[in-house]
C-alpha cells in the first residue's frame, strides 16, 4: 500500500494547490486517460479510521511528480484527523480496457382477485422494465461523465489556470460513503474515474470522481475484471463534490 506520512502530505497538498495556477506544471501531472486505483485494504483502512458518518473527504496532491489521491479520515466534528501515516493512491494509466457492468432487475407483479364468496376472480400481470422507467441507467451516466473529462479537462484546466489562477480547481472530494462501501463484501479493488458532471447550481461543469468497483477477484486490468458501477436510480442520486466549489465544512 501507498503510504504518506504526515509530513509528506502537507508537503504534497501544498504543490498541488501551487501547480494548479500553472498549466504547464499541471500537464506534467496529469492525464485526462488516467485513473487512481484503490485497494481493497486501503479501503477498509479509510472506512476503520473514519468517524464522519456520511461522507468520505479525499485530498488531491503531488507525489513523486505524480497527482495523488490521498485518503483523508475524518473525526466525527469533520476535521481531518492526525495521523502519523494516510493512504494515498497515484494517478496511473490502465494497462487495458475497463469494463462497467450494471445489473437490472426486472420485476413482475402479479395479481390477483378474490369475489366476496372467496372465488377466484381477476388475474393480471405486469412487466416492469427498468430500461423504461429509467432510460438514463448509471452505467450510462457514468460512461458519458468519464468520457466528457477526457475531451474537456485540458481544456478545463487550462482555462481555470489561466483565468482563475486555478483557486476553482479542485483540492479535496467529499464521496458519499455508500457510494465506495455499497458492494464492500464483493469488493476487491475499486477503480476511480474522473469525470465532468453539470451542475445547476454553479452553471458550470464541476469535476467529479466515479467509482467502479471489481467484484471478481481478477487482476486490474485482466480481461476478467469486471467492475460494476452503482445504480444510479434517478436524477438526484448523491455524487462525490469537488471542494472548490462544494466544501463541506465542518
Amino acid at each position: 500500500m501507498a503510504i504518506l506520512t504526515r509530513e509528506n502530505y502537507t508537503t504534497a497538498i501544498k504543490s498541488w494547490a501551487e501547480v494548479k495556477s500553472n498549466y504547464s506544471e499541471i500537464q506534467n501531472v496529469l492525464s485526462p486517460e488516467q485513473v487512481f486505483i484503490l485497494t481493497r485494504e486501503q479501503i477498509e483502512w479509510f472506512d476503520k479510521e473514519n468517524e464522519e458518518e456520511t461522507y468520505f473527504r479525499a485530498d488531491i496532491g503531488v507525489w513523486e511528480n505524480k497527482l495523488a489521491l490521498i485518503l483523508t479520515p475524518r473525526t466525527s466534528a469533520g476535521d481531518v484527523k492526525t495521523l502519523d501515516n494516510y493512504e494515498y493512491a497515484p494517478l496511473q494509466f490502465l494497462e487495458s480496457d475497463l469494463t462497467l457492468k450494471q445489473t437490472k432487475t426486472y420485476t413482475v407483479t402479479s395479481t390477483y382477485t378474490l369475489t366476496k364468496d372467496l372465488s377466484k376472480g381477476k388475474e393480471d400481470s405486469d412487466i416492469d422494465f427498468p430500461i423504461m422507467d429509467k432510460p438514463v441507467t448509471g452505467q450510462l451516466k457514468a460512461v458519458d461523465e468519464i468520457e466528457s473529462w477526457k475531451e474537456n479537462a485540458m481544456d478545463y484546466l487550462q482555462r481555470e489556470s489561466l483565468e482563475f489562477k486555478g483557486q476553482r480547481i479542485f483540492q479535496s472530494f467529499y464521496i458519499p460513503k455508500a457510494d465506495l462501501l455499497h458492494d464492500k463484501e464483493k469488493m476487491h479493488d475499486v477503480v476511480c474515474v474522473f469525470g465532468f458532471k453539470y451542475s445547476e447550481v454553479y452553471q458550470r461543469l464541476l469535476a467529479t470522481i466515479i467509482f467502479v468497483s471489481n467484484e471478481l477477484g481478477a487482476k486490474i486490468g485482466t480481461p476478467g475484471a469486471v467492475y460494476a458501477v452503482q445504480s444510479d436510480p434517478s436524477n438526484t442520486y448523491d455524487w462525490t463534490k469537488p471542494c472548490p466549489p462544494v466544501c463541506l465544512t465542518p
